[in-house]
């Protein structure tokens, strides 16, 4: 996975982990408590709508006792009552929804007078029964047909007193049970359906075929009427026994006995703010997720970008392309490890240059040495040879000449040994100083001092040699009389010191800052012996070694070493 996707992940994880919970928030608590909210204030709204329904019903039962006040009323005296029933249905007709039949007078035997056309006959009805067989003031009829124009209506029946206070008849009062689907189609709370029916499921409304088409049927509306029995108002949840999505909220409705206002709502409909509030709050987080992605996106690109060019660099660099360089004009992170790789690039050059170097002169010292090799037995014969020569012809000066130059070689060669002993180093270099002395007619005068402690301690060979050969070239042949070569070697705390020094012209001091710093630098000068010392005691003992290349006080110059003891079987 790359780290741009990466990024863009890790930015979208986030703005999910803040979304997600607000719509767990709104799914788990804020739309319940919105759908309570809305349950209580719709609860308020059908009481309220019940008592105005009351409201109505109670005026036509207030009609309905100013006729039984009527004093023909009370004696049952028809000659009187028909003009006025006449009257009645003409002025109140409206009110109850009927256009001739509102009103019906009759006597105990149930057999009622609406006109001289219409009769009834109710004695037999449950209503009738119960209005003549207790003291209710009035009792209103589950829903009937009419007979005379097959409406659907209920009847207010109301029992006629005499003056001494006992039942002589009824009063019926005929509603139009349109009048009731009128008032609850005025109910418009959240497209709801509204109706009135009684606690036995009789349905107030002017037509049966009004409830199917609203998913309520009549088992449903039975367990309705169960739930809500002996409460004057509720809510009952239709999807907890069916699998109608909607909620039914009743009330009773004062002055009719058994009468419930229902409104059945839909719970789409209640939540339709609501879900319109999550629905604009997705489609806001929908575009806030795409600018988040089109933002990751940028974000990470200009997080990847400067990335992805040290990456290139970098690939560059391991192809062997070392002349390629970062660029950038920011300050960040970034820009710091840019600014490091190209560090690190000079730094591999300079390394590579050095070792290129080094490598030249090792080739070199490997050409020197391949020119130094001869056969030891062929150069000490041809030396023996010419040393018998000179002596057959009395040559003797030279013939010590060539004693001392065998023995030169002899020791050099050490039979191929790295390590040699104090004395047979300083043997060796005895031999050429003496080879010196005679070479230079006694210009050249050498004083050796060594600690008997010390001579049978090893050293690398040839590490004293080179010295007196730089002193001599260096010191003592600028220097135009007698010159004297001082060597020592001594035990000084733990170590070997060996001390070379001379009487000669000394060095200048550009010339010993150069020469400390090419030792400091491992660099071949015209002072090899110098450099090849310093090398070869670098690799035997690394660190643990010191040369110091100095001035006397009064003239000459000094070459000092430093090195650890070492005994047989001592590597590298």
């Amino acid at each position: 996975m790359s780290l741009k996707l990466k990024i863009i992940i890790c930015f979208l994880m986030c703005i999910l982990f803040i979304f997600l919970p607000l719509f767990y928030l709104i799914e788990s608590y804020f739309k319940p408590m919105n759908m309570k909210n809305a349950e209580h204030q719709i609860t308020q709204l059908i009481d309220s709508k019940a008592n105005e329904i009351g409201s109505w019903l109670n005026q036509r039962v207030s009609e309905i006792r100013i006729i039984k006040e009527y004093p023909y009323c009370k004696e049952l005296d028809f000659n009187q009552l028909k003009p006025y029933i006449i009257n009645l249905n003409k002025i109140l007709n409206k009110n109850y929804g009927n256009s001739t039949e509102t009103f019906a007078i009759g006597g105990l035997d149930g057999k009622g007078w609406i006109n001289d056309n219409i009769t009834i006959d109710v004695s037999r009805r449950p209503y009738f029964k119960e209005a003549m067989a207790t003291n209710q003031e009035y009792v209103i009829s589950n829903p009937v047909i009419s007979k005379s124009d097959n409406n659907h209506i209920f009847l207010i029946c109301y029992p006629i007193h005499n003056t001494k206070g006992d039942k002589v008849g009824f009063i019926n009062g005929a509603v139009n049970l349109e009048l009731l689907s009128q008032i609850t189609k005025e109910i418009e709370l959240y497209d709801g359906f509204s109706w009135i029916m009684n606690r036995e499921g009789e349905i107030y409304m002017s037509s049966d075929k009004v409830l199917p088409q609203h998913s309520v049927t009549s088992d449903m509306l039975l367990k309705s009427v169960k739930q809500s029995n002996g409460f004057t108002s509720g809510i009952i949840h239709l999807n907890e026994f069916s699998e109608v999505n909607s909620t039914v909220f009743y009330s009773s409705v004062p002055y009719a006995k058994d009468w419930i206002l229902c409104t059945m709502i839909d719970n789409n409909k209640i939540l339709e703010q609501t879900n319109q509030l999550i629905n604009l709050l997705l489609i806001v987080c929908l575009l806030l997720f795409i600018v988040s992605i089109l933002l990751s996106v940028f974000i990470s690109c200009s997080i990847t970008r400067p990335v992805e060019r040290l990456k290139y660099h970098m690939l560059q660099a391991a192809s062997g392309n070392l002349d390629t360089v970062f660029e950038s004009k920011s300050h960040d992170e970034i820009s710091v490890l840019g600014k490091v790789f190209n560090q690190m690039i000079i730094a591999i050059k300079n390394l590579i240059s050095q070792i290129y170097s080094i490598q030249t002169q090792k080739r070199r010292a490997e050409l020197r040495a391949l020119q130094a090799q001869i056969n030891p037995h062929f150069l000490y014969n041809t030396l023996d040879t010419i040393q018998w020569k000179a002596l057959s012809r009395n040559a003797c000066d030279v013939a010590d000449m060539i004693q001392l130059l065998s023995q030169f070689f002899r020791i050099s060669l050490s039979g191929g040994k790295e390590y040699i002993t104090v004395e047979e180093e300083i043997a060796h270099v005895t031999c050429y100083l003496k080879i010196q002395e005679i070479r230079y007619n006694d210009k050249l005068k050498y004083e050796i001092d060594v600690d008997e402690s010390v001579k049978q301690y090893l050293i690398p060979k040839l590490i004293i040699q080179p010295l007196v050969e730089n002193a001599i070239n260096h010191g003592l042949k600028p220097k135009s009389n007698r010159g004297t070569i001082s060597i020592s070697v001594k035990e000084k705390n733990n170590s070997l010191c060996i001390s070379v020094s001379d009487d000669g012209v000394g060095f200048d001091e550009q010339k010993l800052k150069q020469i400390r710093h090419n030792m400091s630098a491992f660099l071949e000068s015209d002072h090899y012996g110098l450099y090849n010392i310093n090398e070869r005691l670098s690799i035997a003992f690394d660190e643990k070694y010191s040369i110091t290349v100095c001035n006397r006080p009064d003239f000459g110059a000094q070459v000092q070493i430093e090195i650890p003891h070492i005994c047989e079987g001592f590597e590298c």
